[in-house]
């Protein structure tokens, strides 16, 4: 009898292991692999054209993300090491500084108005309704101010390289700025031969 019941109780613990070794399998097998969720994320958005027409504008500097889609950790992290931004007012405001820092053709604040909002959103310091909403009237002053997409990328690598004190005929590019010159002629051939710039945003 004795024997028996150490021979269940095993057979029960083996089964136990057996179950919770299945599951730990399962959720391997299962788990979304990050640039895929961000790849698939980044396409259902894009079905909506004003949306489209903000990643083709945002794209220039991501290369092939949006960054609200960027895990927390990695959001919070940018928002701090990047911007000095350490919380939802001081997203804020600084999101109000971008907004009205002057020309309305300044793609240089504009363009970065738009990175700042989406990582917001990762960060959790504001919805992602909201965020495109709050990104609209920045989408069309960037449309008013420039005839199309390379002059509008142009005019953000231009004021980037004085930003950063670099040649403004790119013969000083750093890796971070060859990168950008990258994405723009990668848009060039694809995405903006497909979304005219003058795509209409809507009313919202």
């Amino acid at each position: 009898m004795i024997a028996l019941s150490l021979w269940s109780f095993r057979g029960m613990a083996l089964l136990a292991g057996a179950l919770a070794l299945s599951w730990w399998l399962w959720r391997r097998i299962r788990r979304e692999d990050p640039l895929r969720f961000l790849a698939q994320r980044l396409e259902h958005d894009a079905g909506d054209p004003y949306r489209g027409w903000v990643q083709n504008a945002f794209l220039v500097v991501t290369g092939n993300c949006d960054y609200g889609h960027l895990p927390r950790g990695e959001a919070v992290r940018m928002l701090s090491s990047w911007w000095d931004v350490h919380g939802p007012n001081e997203h804020r405001r600084m999101l109000a500084e971008l907004a009205e820092s002057g020309r309305p053709d300044n793609a240089w604040d504009l363009l970065r108005f738009v990175l700042l909002m989406r990582l917001g959103v990762a960060a959790g310091y504001v919805d992602d309704a909201g965020a495109w909403a709050g990104i609209r009237p920045i989408a069309r002053r960037l449309q008013a101010a420039y005839g199309d997409w390379p002059a509008m990328a142009h005019a953000y690598l231009l004021a980037r390289r004085q930003a950063r004190g670099l040649a403004a005929d790119g013969t000083e590019d750093d890796a971070s700025t060859q990168a950008i010159r990258d994405n723009i002629a990668h848009l060039h051939g694809g995405r903006w031969a497909q979304l005219p710039w003058s795509t209409p945003l809507g009313d919202g």
